[in-house]
């Protein structure tokens, strides 16, 4: 089997029409009816763009050799979750996470390493209590997360630094003994 073969396989099992394979990767049906024939080999731009339009393994287009398309990233994440045992919510914070664009992963990267330094430069122990003993003691994470849901239903759930700011405004007695209610 030949490249052009192979790009007619995968126009097949998308059950794409020539004309429709080519618009999708900025061709023409021509030009596609050329790869499927043998007449014209596609260049090395535009095998990486089949690639990347449709999800398939380059080294299959090329060679043959594996499977076809790439696994979906949802077939990623399912076998980490079952392989980590991620609860949903790992599942999608991981989900969210690699769904962002590069430069905001680098970003959130940023402030997880400007936390981390923060708290090591701090004198405080960070394994201490922030709160007094009770006061968030016995929430679990699943309370939490019902609490957040809750809030986000009724519009209440701050999007911005300063909605947050403005719904708990900045406590200014750092320092001071806390007294629960």
């Amino acid at each position: 089997m030949n490249i052009g073969n192979r790009i007619k396989r995968i126009r097949k099992e998308l059950d794409l029409t020539q004309a429709e394979f080519a618009a999708k990767i900025g061709s023409v049906q021509n030009t596609v009816t050329g790869y499927e024939n043998g007449r014209r080999n596609p260049s090395a731009p535009v095998i990486a763009l089949i690639c990347e339009k449709f999800n398939v393994r380059e080294e299959w287009l090329r060679t043959g050799e594996g499977e076809i398309f790439k696994p979906a990233p949802s077939d990623v994440l399912d076998q980490l979750a079952r392989e980590y045992d991620l609860s949903n919510a790992s599942y999608i914070a991981i989900e969210k996470f690699v769904n962002l664009r590069p430069e905001k992963r680098n970003e959130l990267i940023d402030f997880f390493l400007e936390v981390s330094k923060a708290i090591l430069e701090s004198d405080a122990d960070p394994h201490a209590p922030a709160s007094p003993e009770g006061s968030l003691a016995g929430l679990s994470q699943d309370l939490l997360i019902q609490a957040f849901k809750e809030g986000k239903d009724k519009g209440t759930v701050p999007r911005t630094p300063e909605e947050l700011e403005k719904q708990f405004p900045p406590d200014d007695s750092a320092g001071k003994d806390f007294k629960t209610g």
